[in-house]
C-alpha cells in the first residue's frame, strides 16, 4: 500500500466518523445543558471578600446525603486568555437532618479546620438524578467557578 492509498483510506475513515462524532458531541452538549439548568447554587451564610478558597456542599438528587469538599480556585493565563480552574478535595459525606443544616455544617467545618477561619461556602443542589463522577461533579465545579466569578 503506498502513501496515496493510505491517505485515501484515512480520508474515508474521517468522512465516515466525523458526523458520528458531531452527533455524539451535540448529544453531550444537550445533556450538559440539561444538568446545568437543573443545578441550584447558593451561598451558605455570609460570603466573605475572599472567595477563592472555601467549601462546596454537594447535594445529589434525590437524597439527604451531602458530600463536602474543600475547594481552591486558581487562574491560568496565556498571551491570549485567562482561565479559572478549581481544585477540590473530598472531606466527608454527611446525612442532612434537622440538626445538620447547611449553616450548621459550615460552623462545624470552621471549628474543625482552623486554617480557613471565614470560608466561602456554597451549596449546589441537583434537581435531577445523574451520574456523579461522570456528570454531576464536573458540571458542579464549572457552575461553582462561574458563580464565584460573578460575585
Amino acid at each position: 500500500m503506498d502513501d496515496d492509498e493510505t491517505m485515501l483510506e484515512i480520508e474515508e475513515i474521517v468522512q465516515f466518523a466525523a458526523p458520528k462524532f458531531d452527533n455524539a458531541l451535540q448529544n453531550g452538549k444537550k445533556i450538559y445543558e440539561y444538568i446545568e439548568s437543573n443545578l441550584e447554587i447558593s451561598t451558605v451564610g455570609i460570603t466573605p471578600l475572599y472567595r477563592d478558597a472555601g467549601y462546596l456542599l454537594l447535594n445529589e438528587y434525590p437524597g439527604q446525603e451531602i458530600r463536602i469538599y474543600q475547594y481552591q480556585l486558581s487562574i491560568f493565563e496565556n498571551d491570549y486568555e485567562t482561565y479559572r480552574g478549581v481544585h477540590t478535595q473530598y472531606i466527608e459525606t454527611i446525612r442532612r437532618s434537622l440538626t445538620n443544616t447547611f449553616e450548621n455544617l459550615k460552623v462545624d467545618l470552621v471549628k474543625k479546620n482552623t486554617h480557613l477561619p471565614n470560608p466561602a461556602t456554597f451549596v449546589i443542589m441537583a434537581k435531577v438524578p445523574c451520574p456523579f463522577e461522570q456528570s454531576l461533579m464536573p458540571i458542579a465545579k464549572r457552575t461553582l467557578v462561574k458563580y464565584v466569578s460573578t460575585l
